[in-house]
């Protein structure tokens, strides 16, 4: 630092470096004071890597030549330029107010506010588009205050002194830029304009009237550009149906993927956001906000007229986007143009297939199908009362189980051998259970003499439209002393699949197969945003897959579920749902990159052959 510091004292002595303001991708940015005129400025330095690079020197000196000519109340100033063997400078205005970024984090922007920010920027941007220049990194971290207030454009040129005419990638996929706002055609190398800075001004735009951005960041800054190139953004409408209508398509319209469907130039969008909030708010909407337009012409104009005051709500769109610098890792150390190439020419890795994956959720779900059929544990309770003591519907449930029933019949039970431990039985009970649970109880009338010893019937219709086949019963007698619990298994006649149970086995079965296959076909070919929430939900689908399977054990007449069953099917369906879904994100990883590596998505720039016609280079360089 002390070797820069002298380096720095020696090309500029007339100024007094103070601090660092910050580092980017190009270099370094330094506060900096005029000794004899006072002045705050800052310097941007460009890293050793790019001094010794003749191109970059050659065209920082260029953009630094046409930036100085710009003359606009919304665009930093340029005060001078100074490069020597090992060093290449900027002086510009020093701007303390912070970014617009910085202030939407800290407290969100009310809609007004969002569109006088973008106001101010289209005007910016289209100053310096009459000047020829683009800017090609447009974000909210490249506005800044000053401390006056007023608000500024910054770091125009540095994307083309740095790339030239292509946007630069790393072999491993780090990129030169802010994916998140950069326009198709800048992405693939193809021609850029006026419309590219409009397509930023528009994600800009779009990411403080909602809080969010209008493509998902998940996945490296590859993975986002493909989105901006294959992918429709989300409806602003969709996610802030709060923001006027026409305001709305107005942001959709500059995020257009062709520039010829965007505005042609940053002042028509700025028109048309000023009349739409002029529309919405009335013709002083720009009074009392923490943001003016400082430049007169058509924005402002629009601005002020059109409008008939119509109340609105304030919403605090406070973004959930991680303050993550997009630039690639390690550029604070020196960037070397060495290590990039056009990012149209970044070899494509196509992920392998997940063949252990698949194998393994086929295997766990075969175990999930035999457990949840066949069961684990015994359904057949043990019976307490010895053979001959009771008979139920005829049947002795001691000697022979399960025993038929009829549910739409009374049952007969018929105690010939008198319990010493309760005494005489007055009454009987007999429930009927599924899996554990109750589904049907009910008590008999009193017991009476008969030849056969004591009798009586007992109602348990109640669940003959619930449950049918096997089930779980048990039989309870009452007497003075206590009361005797015997357990035993029935077949009722009526089968399941006429029941409410069967019903719910069979909607449950189609439900299942339903929305795994919508999961994973979204899955698979790589198109669902939410992918995690795809994975989470093919858990929960092989889960409802675990209960199904109990249930069709119970309707095929294999085996009454228990409890036990019931869970083990469910946590071993669960994990195959969850191993599926997790080899279905690996297919649609494949997927993109095959779809990217054939279709040729980042390799739009034109070149010209010999014979004068377009030719495309492969994805893969």
């Amino acid at each position: 630092m002390a070797d820069s510091s002298n380096l720095l004292d020696t090309i500029l002595p007339g100024y007094e470096i103070t601090t660092e303001l910050g580092r980017g991708s190009y270099g370094v940015v330094l506060a900096g004071r005029h000794r004899q005129l006072g002045r705050e400025v800052a310097i941007k330095q460009l890293s050793l890597g790019l001094v010794s690079n003749e191109s970059v020197r050659a065209r920082f000196l260029a953009e630094a030549q046409v930036l100085a000519s710009i003359a606009h109340p919304h665009v930093v100033p340029i005060y001078d330029y100074v490069e020597s063997d090992d060093a290449c400078l900027l002086v510009m205005e020093r701007l303390n107010g912070g970014t617009v970024w910085r202030r939407f984090v800290d407290r969100g922007y009310d809609h007004p506010t969002a569109c006088a920010v973008a106001l101010v920027a289209c005007s910016g941007l289209h100053g310096a588009h009459r000047h020829g220049v683009l800017h090609r990194d447009m974000k909210p971290e490249n506005m800044l205050f000053g401390d006056d207030g007023v608000l500024k454009v910054a770091d125009f040129g540095i994307a083309k002194v740095l790339g030239e005419d292509d946007t630069l990638a790393t072999p491993e996929g780090g990129l030169l830029g802010t994916p998140a706002y950069m326009a198709p055609e800048q992405a693939s190398g193809a021609d850029i304009g006026p419309a590219t800075d409009v397509y930023a001004a528009g994600v800009m735009l779009y990411e403080m009237l909602s809080g969010r951005l209008p493509y998902s960041e998940e996945g490296g800054a590859l993975a986002i550009v493909l989105r901006h190139l294959n992918e429709d953004p989300t409806p602003l409408s969709d996610v802030a149906p709060s923001v006027p209508p026409a305001l709305a398509e107005a942001v959709m319209r500059a995020l257009a993927r062709d520039p010829a469907d965007r505005y042609a130039s940053a002042e028509e969008f700025g028109v048309v956001i000023a009349a739409a909030a002029a529309s919405a708010w009335g013709r002083r909407w720009l009074d009392g906000l923490s943001v003016t337009l400082a430049e007169p012409g058509p924005i402002l104009d629009s601005a002020q007229t059109g409008g008939s005051g119509a109340s609105f709500s304030q919403s605090d769109s406070r973004s959930i986007r991680p303050e993550v610098d997009l630039h690639v890792a390690g550029a604070a150390e020196g960037l070397v143009l060495d290590d990039f190439m056009p990012l149209r020419q970044a070899p494509v890795t196509i992920p392998p297939f997940p063949i252990r994956m698949t194998w393994a959720a086929a295997a766990l779900a075969a175990v999930a199908v035999v457990l949840g059929l066949l069961g684990v544990g015994s359904s057949s309770p043990s019976p307490v009362l010895p053979r001959g003591a009771v008979t139920i519907a005829g049947q002795d449930p001691a000697a022979s189980s399960p025993i038929r029933i009829n549910l739409d019949k009374p049952v007969q039970v018929v105690v010939h051998d008198v319990p010493v431990a309760s005494g005489t039985p007055q009454s009987a009970g007999l429930e009927l259970s599924l899996a554990d649970l109750p589904i049907v109880h009910s008590t008999s009338t009193p017991l009476a003499r008969s030849a056969g010893g004591l009798s009586t019937t007992v109602d348990v219709s109640g669940g003959r439209y619930i449950v049918g086949g096997k089930l779980s019963a048990s039989l309870k007698l009452v007497g003075p002393k206590g009361t005797v619990q015997d357990g035993f298994e029935v077949q009722a006649t009526r089968s399941p699949f006429g029941t409410m149970g069967g019903v719910v086995g069979i909607v449950l079965l189609l439900m299942v197969v339903a929305y795994a296959e919508s999961l994973l076909r979204g899955l698979r070919r790589g198109r669902r945003r939410e992918r995690r929430a795809a994975v989470v939900g093919m858990a929960f689908v092989g889960a409802a897959a675990g209960v199904a399977l109990s249930l069709w054990s119970w309707m095929l007449g294999v085996s009454a579920p228990t409890v036990l069953s019931v869970i083990v099917a469910v946590v071993v369906a669960a994990g195959a749902g969850l191993l599926a879904g997790l080899a279905g994100r690996r297919v649609g990883d494949r997927t993109r990159a095959y779809r990217r590596s054939k279709r040729l998505v980042l390799v739009a720039k034109r070149r010209s052959t010999p014979t004068g016609e377009p030719a495309l280079a492969s994805a893969n360089g």
